[in-house]
């Protein structure tokens, strides 16, 4: 009897735990009805949208009337948009958010090159005197974000590149 009650509180243990696990698996995101699906839907088309065509993220711009209808368009837009943004902000120098690439590969390259000229024409070692670096915001968007972000990782990797191009470590290894 001692037994059999310790393997039908083992069981039952079992049982709850399973239970337990198998709910934490359960989508956060349950909708009660069609419409809430098809804002859901209809937000997440619209956030990819923006980033291929390059919007801004703009998460409220729904014609959908309801409360419940508006947070699921809200959280469809915010999958898609970032999901979209994710594919295409692959880093190519360094990484980091969207936008931030895209000054890292440019400031890593006008390094490289501003390097390489000084180094060419006699210069000395002058990595934060050159136009390139003064200003920092060449292929800056308004959709990339805080511009000032955009110019300190342009600039950081611009000194990276300055460093190479100058001793001449880019052209070397290619």
């Amino acid at each position: 009897m001692k037994y059999l009650r310790a393997m039908l509180f083992g069981a039952a243990l079992v049982t709850g735990a399973t239970t337990f696990a198998s709910a934490q698996a359960v989508v956060a995101v349950q909708y009660n009805d069609d419409y809430n699906r098809q804002a859901f839907n209809d937000g997440y088309r619209q956030g990819k949208w923006d980033v291929q065509h390059g919007q801004r993220f703009r998460p409220d711009s729904n014609n959908w009337q309801g409360r419940d209808d508006r947070y699921a368009f809200r959280q469809g837009y915010e999958r898609g948009f970032n999901e979209a943004r994710s594919y295409r902000e692959e880093p190519v120098y360094g990484g980091g958010g969207y936008g931030v690439s895209s000054a890292r590969q440019l400031g890593y390259q006008d390094g490289v090159n501003d390097g390489a000229y000084d180094r060419r024409t006699g210069h000395s070692f002058r990595p934060t005197h050159g136009d390139n670096f003064k200003h920092a915001d060449r292929g800056y968007v308004p959709n990339y974000g805080n511009k000032n972000f955009y110019k300190q990782s342009y600039r950081d990797a611009y000194e990276n590149g300055y460093s190479k191009g100058y001793n001449g470590d880019y052209y070397q290894r290619r």
